[in-house]
């Protein structure tokens, strides 16, 4: 069975201040580079939805998980057929992550 990707604004500005970033500090190819790693994780959950962890901080709904990659926690939940990405954690940061939807 093969699930829809969905982006949350959250997640979606999460992504592209990550990029914004990176470009700025780092230039448009590693920026790129890391983007395109991000991408490939969350496109990977198509056929995989269940292989992120549930985060024990979100033990009360049961259907968010994350993936890590690199240095950030990308958490996203699944309803029906649709995998619908929450928001790109900084693991660097401190403090929690975000509220439900």
């Amino acid at each position: 069975m093969t699930y829809k990707i969905h982006w949350l604004q959250r997640a979606a500005k999460d992504f592209d201040d990550i990029y914004l970033y990176y470009k700025q500090v780092a230039g448009d190819s590693v920026a790129q580079r890391r983007m395109s790693k991000i991408l490939q994780a969350t496109s990977n959950l198509k056929y995989l939805p269940n292989i992120g962890p549930i985060d024990d901080d979100f033990q009360h709904i049961p259907s968010y998980r994350y993936l890590v990659v690199m240095d950030y926690r990308i958490y996203y939940f699944t309803e029906g057929q649709t995998i619908y990405i929450a928001a790109i954690w900084d693991c660097r940061q401190g403090g929690k992550v975000f509220n439900h939807k």
